[in-house]
């Protein structure tokens, strides 16, 4: 259903950008949650780590789970993402495999581990990295967008990171502590019920000031990334098309259009 002919693998291998846009536009909506700005900067701080064969986590999934793809599938890599909606999971191994791994020639079983689960289980979360014997380079987090779980992440992450590391964020701008009532007030409204107030101490700094002090502080070695986000996101295409279900989302206050400079931020951490 998704084997539509981009090039062959030299092709690919020559224009990258070109041929994960291509796929990533094949998704609908509710597998597409990063603009394509977002992506390309993803993609680009991929391009950039030292390591070859990297190991690359994800908390969530979605387009950004087709970015840490061809960087892992064109690089010897593996890829492990967490998201407990395990039909994403299943709708993005069939669009994988027919637009990315026809075409490469690779296995997605041998490249990508999709676990539908808590990302901070002590058993199947991001920890049991470790009984596998690996080490995580990247970890690219977007899955419930509140600091104490985001925070918790991060730190099961670094238990088994490498020596250098890259984090990178999505909603970065993000304020809400221990409760997603963006989240929650937009199921309300589906539901026909009325919106909630967030209480005053669900508020915290926004995740990228909250981040950064949380890694220097524990680290010698952290540069914020200039990524290439910030200077690509104005003149994106893909968030001038879902501009009616960005409406829709900075009412319920999922999206501040506002503060779209921190929507990404990243890290390289030692």
């Amino acid at each position: 259903m998704y084997d539509f002919y981009f090039a062959d693998r030299e092709s690919i291998c020559a224009r990258p950008e070109d041929f994960l846009i291509f796929c990533k536009r094949l998704l609908p909506r509710w597998a597409n949650g990063i603009p394509d700005s977002e992506c390309i900067a993803l993609w680009r701080i991929l391009k950039s780590l030292p390591k070859q064969a990297p190991t690359l986590v994800e908390t969530g999934s979605g387009a950004s789970s087709l970015a840490l793809f061809l960087h892992a599938a064109l690089n010897g890599g593996k890829v492990f993402s967490w998201d407990t909606n395990a039909s994403k999971g299943a709708y993005l191994r069939s669009v994988i495999s027919d637009a990315m791994c026809r075409v490469l020639e690779v296995d997605i079983h041998k490249i990508w581990t999709f676990i539908p689960f808590n990302s901070t289980d002590p058993h199947v979360g991001i920890s049991a990295l470790k009984e596998m014997g690996l080490t995580a380079d990247f970890g690219f987090f977007d899955s419930w967008h509140v600091l104490d779980h985001l925070l918790q992440e991060i730190d099961h992450f670094e238990k088994v990171a490498s020596p250098k590391f890259v984090i990178a964020l999505d909603d970065a701008y993000y304020t809400m502590k221990y409760q997603n009532f963006a989240y929650v007030n937009m199921i309300r409204q589906k539901l026909g019920l009325r919106r909630v107030d967030e209480p005053q101490d669900n508020r915290c700094k926004p995740f990228y000031e909250e981040v950064d002090s949380h890694l220097r502080g524990r680290y010698p070695v952290v540069e914020k990334i200039q990524d290439e986000y910030k200077q690509l996101y104005a003149k994106d295409l893909s968030l001038a098309y879902y501009e009616s279900n960005r409406e829709f989302t900075n009412l319920v206050g999922m999206e501040d259009g506002s503060k779209l400079d921190h929507r990404f931020d990243a890290w390289r951490v030692s």
